[in-house]
């Protein structure tokens, strides 16, 4: 017959600190994911005044699937930021038939490029460049920098996260002759953007409530919006000014001298 294993004193104590160290760690990583949620997704449907702001537009991805173009643009969709790159190497695969497809229907469109923190600011921009042609006509190139879920740490300092960010706008300013728009978060915002790229046009995410600064030029307010022609929850953004305040923008952010 064989000897029953004898369960130590030591044995017990090494497995309870195992399940101890389990349980913090499912309740630290369950309240991060629920103040997330509260903070950005969870707030009361906020009431936009479209007198105030009448230009109003969505950014997308290949996330959204097909989309209804002409439905869409009947509904008074003004612009349309979309998902062109991420980090070195990677294209959304939906960008290009995006493109095409908001040109055809006189959507005024945008390209962003998604930055990862822990890649080199000069390489993103060069992958956007190699992927992206934009006319007059379009918006300014955008460079999405947001501490986020999938781009939150990162072994760099804080200086040199901001120098890799002024090298990827630097090559976008000189490739198409005009400012990036720089998309961020308010908690990314207070700690890398202000105050260091204020000459950049801002798209800011405050979500729940309007941004109290005032220098924004464009605003997400929601990741919860609903559009005829998408289906499923799209994020809703609108631009600082009138419509002719809109067309005197995109005319002018492409008149950068040349050095």
């Amino acid at each position: 017959m064989a000897k029953k294993k004898k369960i130590t004193a030591k044995r017990v104590f090494l497995l309870c600190s195992l399940l101890l160290i389990f349980v913090v760690g499912v309740i630290v990583v369950y309240t991060y994911v629920m103040d997330y949620y509260k903070k950005y997704y969870a707030c009361p449907t906020l009431g936009i005044d479209y007198n105030k702001y009448p230009v109003m537009g969505i950014d997308i991805s290949s996330h959204q699937g097909d989309i209804d173009w002409k439905v869409l643009s009947d509904n008074h969709i003004s612009f349309v930021f979309i998902k062109a790159t991420e980090g070195r190497d990677f294209v959304d695969k939906r960008f290009a038939h995006n493109q095409k497809k908001a040109k055809e229907n006189n959507i005024v469109m945008g390209a962003y490029l998604f930055y990862k923190f822990n890649k080199s600011g000069e390489e993103q921009a060069k992958n956007f460049i190699k992927t992206v042609k934009l006319s007059d006509s379009d918006m300014p190139p955008v460079v999405d920098f947001e501490l986020s879920y999938g781009n939150r740490f990162s072994r760099l300092s804080h200086d040199k996260i901001q120098n890799q960010l002024l090298r990827c706008l630097f090559e976008l300013e000189k490739h198409y002759k005009c400012k990036p728009i720089i998309y961020t978060n308010v908690d990314t915002y207070n700690k890398y953007i202000k105050g260091s790229f204020d000459e950049y046009p801002l798209w800011l995410c405050k979500l729940c409530t309007e941004p109290k600064m005032k220098t924004w030029t464009f605003w997400q307010y929601t990741h919860s919006g609903v559009v005829a022609g998408i289906e499923g929850n799209v994020d809703m953004n609108i631009f600082n000014g009138s419509y002719s305040d809109f067309v005197n923008y995109i005319y002018n952010s492409r008149k950068i001298k040349k050095q």
